[in-house]
């Protein structure tokens, strides 16, 4: 089955400069903006309740050829299960990750 997304996860014992060379003498970080005020997975907002429980971070390919840049998406403590659990659950996570950073539409 192909995936509805176009996310790659690493390969098991790469680290982001094997696969991406611009990233290999980064030492620091810099944010920029401000975090999202929803789940990048649901599309629900963050509360007291559904508080940010990881961020899933992409690294544009065609933009990290010149530049190691990445784009962080907070997921809420639900979302990140699905990704923990695989299989489809995960699958479905990431064509929605994928879609949010498209700027489309919850499919979930």
């Amino acid at each position: 089955m192909r995936p509805q997304h176009n996310l790659v996860e690493l390969p098991a014992g790469k680290t982001l400069a094997d696969v991406l060379p611009v990233f290999k003498n980064v030492e620091d970080e810099r944010h920029i903006g401000m975090p999202t005020p929803v789940c990048a997975g649901c599309r629900k907002p963050f509360t007291a309740v559904r508080k940010r429980r990881k961020a899933f971070r992409l690294y544009p390919v065609d933009i990290c050829q010149a530049a190691p840049v990445a784009f962080a998406y907070s997921l809420c403590g639900r979302c990140w299960s699905h990704y923990q659990a695989g299989g489809d659950r995960k699958e479905a996570l990431m064509a929605s990750i994928d879609a949010f950073s498209d700027g489309s539409e919850a499919t979930q």
